[in-house]
């Protein structure tokens, strides 16, 4: 597992030990920062508030800081996932932006409307596949002030997800592998 692009590349990021984390791949990488840097559907990362929902083994969130995201937040509820997300940051000697630029917090996310985050222009959410949060999780995402005006929200999935009762619009997908690559942005003028 390595950092594909921006002032971290080629730098490999420890891998976690057990299976319970599966982290990205290089392919599915290239496909979701694409989308992000694209002037079709947002323009780029620089400068750019960036959430990591479920961080596993912090890649996304890393990858985002090296691509010049301005703050990057890592959440995950698995001890192992923060110690991994710490260790890698310390192997790029990037625990010293630990609380200033970069956040990791260890949060069951199904509570997140609770946190006391910013507003961000990208929101990753990638949890196991067997779980079945993404419903929840995308519900509190469209409900609550977690975006920006522009923000998306990027999913890594292993299936199709249905938004029809969500105030989120699809505004792409992609087969990416065995995994799918779904981003959403919120509707502005929802009807209630």
């Amino acid at each position: 597992m390595r950092i594909i692009s921006g002032k971290f590349k080629g730098h490999k990021l420890n891998i976690p030990k057990n299976f319970l984390i599966r982290p990205t791949t290089d392919r599915f990488k290239e496909s979701l920062f694409s989308i992000i840097n694209s002037e079709k559907y947002s323009s780029n990362i620089n400068e750019k508030y960036f959430l990591d929902l479920c961080s596993g083994s912090g890649g996304i969130g890393i990858e985002a800081y090296s691509r010049g995201a301005k703050m990057v937040y890592m959440i995950d509820k698995c001890q192992n996932s923060i110690n991994l997300i710490n260790k890698n940051l310390s192997k790029l000697s990037l625990n010293v932006e630990i609380g200033k630029k970069i956040f990791v917090l260890k949060k069951d996310i199904s509570y997140i409307e609770k946190l006391m985050l910013p507003k961000f222009d990208f929101i990753y959410f990638d949890p196991p596949y067997s779980s079945n949060i993404y419903t929840t999780v995308l519900k509190m995402i469209s409900d609550n002030e977690f975006l920006k005006e522009k923000g998306l929200v990027l999913v890594e999935t292993d299936q199709l997800i249905d938004i029809n009762e969500l105030n989120l619009k699809q505004i792409f997908k992609k087969k990416i592998g065995s995994s799918y690559l779904q981003c959403f942005k919120k509707l502005l003028n929802p009807l209630k």
